[in-house]
């Protein structure tokens, strides 16, 4: 450890409080939005919460650490980290658990619902520098370098929307597909396979610099960016063998943020497919990125989402995403738009 660092367990330095059980039909209101452990549900006219992180306790996903701006109320299924410790600033705090989330949503257990191992987030490590004002330092470098961050992903959006327009006046509406092309399911011409179900993986299984396993919050502006501290050992690698993913297969988010997805890279090929998505592997008929911009379209999204099952979170499985739809144009002119 650095010189003029510490490092203390999560419950010496912090006081966890929990949410409030609300429902919609007895607590509504339109004032202020309800967090939880996912973004914001129903409104209500009280409030409990301002400006602060929240980490999800119930039915976590993958992004189960997320900063709320503003008046909120939190509910039972998410909780508030505050720091007790005067060596310990609240704003260097959030910026820990926030680089733990991949962390924190391996803690989760349970298969159908993910829930927050709470012995286990206690526990958890916090490294800090002792002087205040070098916590600050750290803090304000981290902000500079977010703004950076979110400036690149607009121009990343804008390049995508340009994308897309090719897309559109290439190919039509792959839902509506006014331009008549051949329509085959996804099963006709690909083979789907959903990741490791959740009682596969134990924290155990994590190790540093292992294998990474691609969950879907490591899929961003349709590619991998993989946690290098979110990998498995070379021993689970080998267990897990069948969800190995190879160069131009597509990987899904198949629960929360439907339509979410990325395409394996040769730089990605070997890494796993997490509990938290699915992968296709196509063969000769269709190219990956003319599938992955179908699937990327804003009809097909919602396609999807109604076909999608559960009320707390949305899933999709294996069938619904092999019972897909796909216009498929001639292979050359796929090509020519990739």
């Amino acid at each position: 450890m650095k010189d003029g660092w510490s490092v203390k367990k999560l419950v010496e330095v912090c006081e966890i409080n929990y949410g409030t059980r609300v429902v919609q039909k007895k607590d509504g209101g339109t004032i202020y939005p309800v967090y939880g452990g996912g973004g914001a549900t129903f409104k209500m006219d009280i409030y409990n919460r301002e400006d602060c992180l929240v980490v999800s306790r119930f039915a976590m996903s993958s992004q189960c650490v997320r900063y709320v701006r503003g008046k909120f109320f939190l509910n039972d299924s998410g909780l508030t980290v505050k720091t007790d410790n005067v060596c310990l600033s609240q704003e260097y705090l959030d910026k820990c658990i926030l680089s733990l989330n991949d962390k924190i949503y391996s803690l989760g257990k349970g298969v159908a619902q993910k829930n927050l191992d709470m012995k286990e987030f206690r526990n958890l490590n916090i490294h800090y520098p002792i002087s205040l004002p070098e916590q600050s330092r750290i803090v304000e470098e981290l902000d500079l370098l977010s703004n950076i961050i979110e400036k690149k992903r607009q121009q990343l959006s804008e390049l995508d929307n340009l994308a897309q327009s090719i897309f559109y006046d290439m190919f039509g509406d792959p839902v509506t597909n006014e331009k008549g092309w051949e329509v085959k399911k996804i099963k006709d011409f690909a083979n789907v396979k959903i990741g490791p179900f959740g009682s596969l993986l134990h924290n155990s299984d994590y190790i540093s610099g292992g294998t990474p396993l691609v969950n879907p919050i490591h899929m961003k502006n349709e590619y991998i960016y993989a946690e290098k501290n979110f990998t498995i050992s070379y021993e689970k690698l080998k267990e897990l063998s069948s969800y190995l993913l190879q160069t131009d297969d597509i990987i899904m988010a198949r629960r929360g943020d439907i339509g979410r997805c990325a395409i394996v890279r040769k730089e990605d090929d070997g890494f796993v497919c997490g509990t938290g998505s699915l992968f296709i592997r196509l063969n000769d008929l269709c190219i990956s990125l003319y599938l992955l911009k179908v699937i990327r379209t804003a009809t097909m999204i919602e396609y999807l989402v109604s076909k999608a099952k559960g009320a707390t979170m949305l899933n999709i499985n294996c069938k619904i995403v092999e019972d897909l739809p796909i216009p498929l144009p001639p292979l050359n002119l796929q090509q020519l738009f990739a």
